[in-house]
C-alpha cells in the first residue's frame, strides 16, 4: 500500500540499505544456501587491521543479522572462526604494551640459552694399568669426587687389547700414553656404541683443562641434552695436588653450567608469565567496557569481547596459557566474565604478582 501510494505521488521510497546483509549475500552459495562463515571471519579480522572499530561494528551487524535470519547455528560457526582467524592472522607485537611480545622473547631467549648450554656430567672412569696391574681411585678421590657432584664410575675397566705391559720392551712414559690413549678411545668406543656424539681431546676452560671424552646422547627436548665430559684414568689413581687442580675445574665448570641453564629456565619462566599478563592487559578492556555499561553484561561489553577476540586474549589464548581462553568469549557475551576469570586465574595465579593482577581485575565484576 505503502509502495502504490509512493508511485502515485510521484515519490518514490528509498529503499535501506543493510551492509551486513550484503556482505553475507557475498559469502552464502547461490545454490546450496549455505553461508561461508569462515570467509565472512577472514573479512572482518582482515579489516580490523585497518580499523578495528569499523570492522567490530561489521562483526556485530553480521552477528545480527545471521541471528535475525534464524541461522544460530551459522552465528556459533562464525564466531569460532573470527577466533581462529585472529589466532592465524594477528602478530605478537601487537598485544597490548608488548608484554605478549616480550615474553615471548624471553622465552625464546631462555630455550636457545638451555639448547646452547646442555645439561653437564662430569664423570671420571678408571682403567686397569697394564703395565702395573693396577686401577681405580682411593677412597680420598672417590669422596672428593661425589661430595662435589662428580660422577664415578661403579666398574674398573679391564685394559684394552693391545695395551703394553712390563715385558714389552717399551719404555715406561711411552708405554703409559699408549696405554692412555687406549683406555680413552675403548670409552668412546662404549658411548658410541649406545647412540652418542663423541668427540675426544676436547679443550675447555680456555684451555685449562682438556676433556678425555665428550658424549652427546640423542635427545628428543633440546633443551634437555647431556654433555658428559669423562676424565679417563689409567692405574691406581690418588689424591695429589694435580689431581685436586683437575677436580677443582669441573667442579668449576659444573658451577657455571647451573648458572646458564638457571638463568635459561628463569627466562623461560618469566617469559611464560609475561605473555598471559599481557592477556590480563586486554581483560581490562573489558571490565572498563563492563562499567560503562552500569555494570551489567550489555552492548559495551559484548562489542569489547568481539574486539578482544583479536588481541593477546583471543589471538593467542590457547597457545600462550595453555587452555583456550579465546573460546570462552565466544558464543554469546553471558560467558566472558566467567571465562575470562576462569582462564586468567588458572595461568597465573600461582605466581605473586600475577595473582595480585588477577585480583584486581576480579573486583572489576
Amino acid at each position: 500500500m505503502l509502495a502504490v501510494d509512493a508511485v502515485s505521488s510521484g515519490r518514490q521510497t528509498p529503499v535501506a540499505r543493510d551492509p551486513a546483509a550484503e556482505v553475507v549475500s557475498r559469502a552464502t552459495d547461490p545454490r546450496t544456501g549455505v553461508v561461508d562463515t569462515q570467509r565472512l571471519a577472514t573479512w572482518v579480522v582482515d579489516a580490523r587491521k585497518s580499523d578495528p572499530q569499523a570492522a567490530e561494528s561489521a562483526h556485530a551487524a553480521i552477528e545480527q543479522h545471521l541471528l535475525a535470519s534464524g541461522h544460530p547455528g551459522d552465528v556459533a560457526h562464525y564466531n569460532q572462526d573470527v577466533l581462529q582467524a585472529a589466532r592465524q592472522s594477528l602478530l605478537p607485537d601487537h598485544a597490548p604494551g608488548g608484554l605478549w611480545a616480550a615474553g615471548q622473547g624471553m622465552l625464546q631467549q631462555g630455550s636457545k640459552l638451555l639448547i646452547d648450554n646442555p645439561i653437564l656430567i662430569k664423570r671420571w672412569e678408571a682403567t686397569t694399568s697394564a703395565w702395573t696391574g693396577k686401577g681405580g681411585f682411593t677412597r680420598g678421590l672417590t669422596e672428593l669426587l661425589t661430595s662435589n657432584g662428580i660422577q664415578v664410575g661403579q666398574t674398573v675397566h679391564a685394559p684394552p687389547p693391545g695395551s703394553l705391559g712390563r715385558t714389552s720392551g717399551i719404555a715406561s712414559p711411552v708405554a703409559n700414553n699408549t696405554n692412555g690413549a687406549l683406555a680413552r678411545d675403548a670409552i668412546a668406543d662404549r658411548w658410541r656404541a649406545a647412540g652418542a656424539q663423541v668427540r675426544t681431546e676436547v679443550p675447555v676452560q680456555n684451555g685449562a683443562r682438556v676433556v678425555d671424552v665428550v658424549a652427546e646422547p640423542p635427545a628428543t627436548d633440546p633443551r634437555m641434552r647431556q654433555r658428559i665430559d669423562v676424565e679417563s684414568k689409567v692405574g691406581r689413581t690418588a689424591l695429589d695436588s694435580d689431581i685436586r687442580g683437575q677436580v677443582a675445574r669441573d667442579v668449576e665448570a659444573l658451577k657455571v653450567n647451573r648458572g646458564l641453564r638457571g638463568a635459561g629456565q628463569l627466562l623461560e619462566g618469566v617469559g611464560k608469565v609475561a605473555r598471559p599478563v599481557g592477556v590480563v592487559l586486554d581483560a581490562i578492556s573489558l571490565g572498563q567496557a563492563y562499567q560503562a555499561d552500569g555494570n551489567r553484561i550489555g552492548e559495551n561489553t559484548g562489542r569489547t569481547a568481539s574486539g578482544v577476540a583479536g588481541g593477546a586474549l583471543g589471538g593467542w589464548g590457547g597457545a600462550a596459557l595453555g587452555a583456550t581462553i579465546g573460546t570462552a568469549i565466544f558464543p554469546g557475551v553471558g560467558t566472558v566474565v566467567g571465562g575470562i576469570i576462569g582462564g586468567i586465574g588458572g595461568a597465573i595465579a600461582g605466581d605473586a604478582g600475577g595473582r595480585g593482577i588477577f585480583d584486581t581485575v576480579k573486583g572489576w565484576f
